[in-house]
């Protein structure tokens, strides 16, 4: 992890966000820690550089010396204080030639002091700030200006030299397992958020199917319920209007009761059948067609053809749905039409229409209860979800719905 994303400028959950800035704030508290530890090389460097000779001055060769020493020591200042951030590539190669290269000239000009401490120290930044190819090529920057002022004589011995040099690689080494260490449990921690995420947006998916089975199943079992009151109240209503009261029409309201019970019932067993219960099927058909022709007064028949066979239940469930959703049309808006109902079992699928079919032209009853215009669509898409397909539209006599699935 390299480079964080910033959470405000790319399209992040929350949680996602928080890990970023969780990130960046460790980041920074490292880069803190950091502090004491520039603060020692500093003095050190200081120290040092007043022991040797010549010592810093205001003339000659011991001004260069005083210049050379603030070069090396102003930038390790800024850092350790905190008014230089150097999290960045371009400022920790800024950081690190800086530091290096006025400790080498300081090592060139003080023969007895220590360069190889502004040359660990580039090293251990660039390890710990850039990524690797980035800090190895910025440490052979920097060690080859060691190795050239060592081939100079400007500095030591070369047992001095391999000491410097081995330094520099136990630095390296040390920054490394630190960098992959920190990157490993950042990486983890952003991908156990994205982990959470996906499972939250895998949750909301199944939910929101849930709920749109919920809808689809309550829109089926209610629409015939509440299309078979409304023609049970209308007849009662006009054996009102005919002065037909007695026997008669108790019988239509006691039916208009029973019709409401047994919408309830079915509402409760579409929601049972969510829960894990045994679903309607094509074994009820023929009783869901006779319901439809007592109950709700439909001219309609049932023909099956070919070898019956068992169909998975979610395909089975969706013919089912379907076949009570046309048949809610149909006494919706045929009312005085012939409905067949035809269940065709074929060798590579099975096939269901339900067709209205008027034998004498003229116009079509207005409906005595309005659909909402969403069942044709929601049946279309619940055999979408099982890899079916469900159709609908006029023909020369009247209407049909065609249903089918894979056998």
């Amino acid at each position: 992890m390299d480079d964080v994303p910033d959470s405000a400028s790319t399209a992040v959950s929350p949680r996602v966000a928080a890990v970023l800035d969780g990130v960046r704030e460790r980041r920074a508290r490292r880069g803190r820690r950091l502090g004491p530890v520039l603060w020692g090389i500093l003095a050190a460097i200081a120290l040092q550089s007043l022991s040797s000779r010549p010592a810093p001055g205001s003339q000659g060769v011991a001004l260069g010396v005083t210049l050379t020493l603030a070069g090396c020591l102003l930038p390790l200042a800024a850092v350790a204080a905190g008014l230089w951030r150097i999290v960045a590539r371009t400022p920790c190669v800024t950081f690190c030639l800086l530091v290096s290269g006025f400790g080498l000239a300081l090592g060139a000009l003080q023969s007895g002091s220590v360069s190889v401490l502004p040359v660990s120290v580039a090293v251990l930044t660039a390890f710990l700030v850039l990524n690797r190819r980035q800090a190895a090529a910025l440490a052979g920057v920097v060690l080859s200006g060691l190795l050239t002022a060592a081939a100079a004589g400007a500095d030591g011995s070369m047992g001095t030299l391999l000491s410097q040099l081995l330094f520099c690689a136990v630095l390296a080494l040390m920054a490394l397992s630190l960098r992959q260490a920190g990157d490993h449990e950042e990486r983890a921690e952003l991908l156990l958020a994205q982990l959470e995420d996906a499972r939250e947006g895998e949750a909301e998916a199944v939910a929101l199917a849930e709920r749109t089975r919920i809808a689809q199943d309550l829109h089926d079992v209610l629409a015939q319920t509440l299309s078979g009151l409304a023609i049970q109240i209308q007849a009662a209503r006009r054996m009102v209007r005919r002065e037909r009261t007695g026997e008669e029409l108790q019988e239509v309201l006691d039916r208009a009761g029973e019709l409401a019970k047994e919408g309830l019932g079915d509402a409760v067993r579409a929601v049972g059948a969510l829960r894990g219960h045994r679903s309607p099927s094509l074994d009820r058909l023929a009783e869901l067609v006779e319901r439809y022709r007592v109950d709700l007064e439909l001219d309609v028949t049932l023909s099956v053809t070919g070898a019956r066979r068992s169909v998975p239940t979610a395909m089975d469930r969706a013919l089912y749905r379907g076949a009570q959703e046309a048949l809610t049309n149909a006494a919706r808006y045929a009312r005085g039409a012939r409905t067949t109902v035809t269940l065709c079992y074929e060798r590579e699928r099975t096939v269901l229409t339900v067709e209205d079919r008027r034998d004498a032209p003229g116009p079509t009853p207005s409906p005595l209860v309005k659909g909402s215009g969403l069942g044709l669509a929601g049946m279309a898409e619940r055999f979408r979800e099982v890899g079916g397909s469900a159709s609908a539209g006029p023909t020369s006599h009247g209407w049909r719905v065609t249903m089918e699935i894979p056998a």
